[in-house]
């Protein structure tokens, strides 16, 4: 019996995460429903040549009365989801918003890419800025009860060849090896991840699996 063709929603999706997801799904047949902010850049370009990707134009800093209409169309008919937020604008907002889309379609499995709230666990610990508001959105997810699943990732080992700024800068060696300076440890265990290769095929096995095998879990 021929499966049945899936549509999977991502966002933010010339980020590593999501078009590392779309490269596995678009190659495996699914359609993806891709929202990108513009089309410039060179992942803008390559997704824009894979087959089964949609790419969707839109601004989710726009403002609310027609982000909702814009994100009501991107969710429409689909049955999956991989929704990857961001810094840029209010994360919270945006986040809840999109979960908000995916109740009213029906997603059947929604995975959200979180991060934990340090602050929970020690009041002493400060939330981190850029993690927090994942698991505040996070929250909002189990609060309207989605079929959803977390994922949580490691340490972009990308980012160490890509970024500018003294923490992520790797120094090329003579002899092709790197040194990486940084103020850990040097015995302590850091999970590292290539984002670019390794989160879509995880991400592609948790929607095969169903929503049921992960459901709730991080």
């Amino acid at each position: 019996m021929t499966q049945p063709t899936r549509t999977v929603v991502t966002i933010n999706s010339t980020g590593r995460q999501s078009a590392s997801f779309i490269r596995v799904a678009s190659a495996v047949g699914w359609h993806v429903r891709a929202q990108i902010r513009n089309r410039e850049g060179v992942v803008a370009d390559e997704l824009s040549e894979l087959p089964n990707v949609q790419l969707v134009e839109g601004d989710l800093e726009q403002p609310k009365k027609t982000l909702i209409p814009f994100l009501n169309h991107l969710f429409e008919g689909a049955q999956l989801a991989f929704i990857n937020t961001t810094h840029w604008g209010d994360e919270v907002s945006i986040g809840k918003a999109c979960a908000d889309a995916a109740k009213k379609a029906g997603i059947h499995h929604y995975v959200y890419s979180s991060m934990p709230d340090h602050s929970i666990y020690n009041p002493q610990w400060k939330a981190l800025p850029l993690w927090s508001q994942k698991f505040a959105v996070e929250n909002y997810v189990r609060q309207i009860g989605l079929s959803a699943t977390f994922l949580v990732t490691g340490i972009y080992n990308n980012n160490f060849t890509s970024l500018p700024y003294p923490l992520f800068r790797m120094a090329l060696q003579p002899d092709g090896s790197f040194i990486w300076q940084a103020p850990f440890h040097p015995s302590d265990p850091l999970p590292w991840l290539d984002a670019e290769h390794d989160v879509g095929p995880a991400l592609l096995q948790i929607f095969k699996m169903g929503p049921k095998a992960w459901k709730g879990q991080r």
